[in-house]
């Protein structure tokens, strides 16, 4: 072999040595795989979810379990109104009360139809049968509500399933509260410690998840959320809009609430932009010594 030869042989094997050793050392270099990646997020969502705990009180406090709340309710039905003041009385799962605008008082001491019940002066009609399913409805949205009142004011002991941080708001938001939404954190969880109304007019059945997607402002407490059934459920989401914080029984809990349901007809489907209920509560007590028997009517 001629000397010239050999040499750009021994250089080529160098070369490729050289480059072999590269190779491997890029190979142990810690990199963004999609693994890690994932991880960082889910590290991420776990530690605004931590913050929004923390937002809500200390630590070291016993569960809510029911709550008293005293309100002042605008209902928008159309180009109908309603207002009026009510006693809002709920005691976890399924026990509600309260005074309709008629002055007359209607809730649940259970989930079978002949535990719904309405009552005015000392009449007492129990509210079974076809003929009162829109008056049970009623009653099922104000304890969806109540529940999910609940589980927003005491994040701590909601039973997560998943959750993910979201790159942008949900998409169904309507135009004002999607600007909005722009400026809020965006984190989307599943638990069964939610609600909605089911359409077909039957409770939902034990450990139900839903998605619940929720903007947190710049104090970590939530200023949206949304809960929807999962896939296949039919069950109409509900965008709840939270503001004016305050301190009650040792938690922070919002003391104005707007309810938003999906705009009738658009397709795709966006939230209404006006509420169809404004609760402002006036005073709220979240220790209260309720029993079942006090939801009878």
């Amino acid at each position: 072999m001629a000397a010239m030869d050999w040499i750009a042989r021994v250089l080529g094997l160098g070369i490729a040595l050289e480059g072999a050793l590269a190779a491997c050392a890029l190979a142990q270099t810690p990199a963004q795989t999609p693994s890690t990646a994932a991880a960082a997020q889910a590290d991420e969502a776990r530690a605004r979810f931590d913050r929004l705990c923390a937002a809500s009180g200390p630590e070291a406090r016993e569960p809510v379990t029911a709550f008293v709340l005293q309100a002042e309710v605008l209902t928008r039905s159309g180009v109908q109104t309603n207002e009026a003041r009510i006693e809002y009385r709920y005691l976890a799962p399924d026990c509600i009360r309260f005074m309709l605008p008629s002055r007359s008082e209607t809730g649940r001491f259970g989930l079978a139809q002949e535990q719904y019940w309405l009552k005015s002066g000392k009449d007492v009609v129990v509210l079974a049968g076809r003929e009162y399913k829109e008056d049970r409805q009623q009653v099922d949205e104000m304890a969806a509500l109540a529940r999910n009142y609940l589980a927003l004011s005491d994040p701590r002991r909601v039973n997560l399933v998943s959750l993910e941080l979201l790159a942008v708001p949900p998409r169904d938001l309507p135009e004002e509260l999607a600007r909005t939404g722009k400026k809020l954190v965006w984190l989307a969880l599943e638990s069964p410690d939610f609600a909605l109304v089911r359409r077909e007019g039957t409770p939902p059945p034990p450990g139900t998840l839903y998605r619940v997607e929720l903007g947190l402002g710049e104090d970590d407490l939530p200023r949206m959320a949304i809960v929807r059934a999962r896939a296949g459920v039919n069950d109409a989401p509900l965008l709840v809009v939270l503001d004016s914080y305050r301190a009650a029984s040792g938690f922070r809990v919002p003391y104005h609430l707007a309810v938003h349901v999906l705009e009738a007809g658009r397709k795709p489907a966006v939230f209404a932009p006006r509420a169809s209920q404004d609760i402002t509560v006036t005073q709220a007590d979240l220790r209260p010594a309720l029993r079942v028997d006090d939801f009878r009517p």
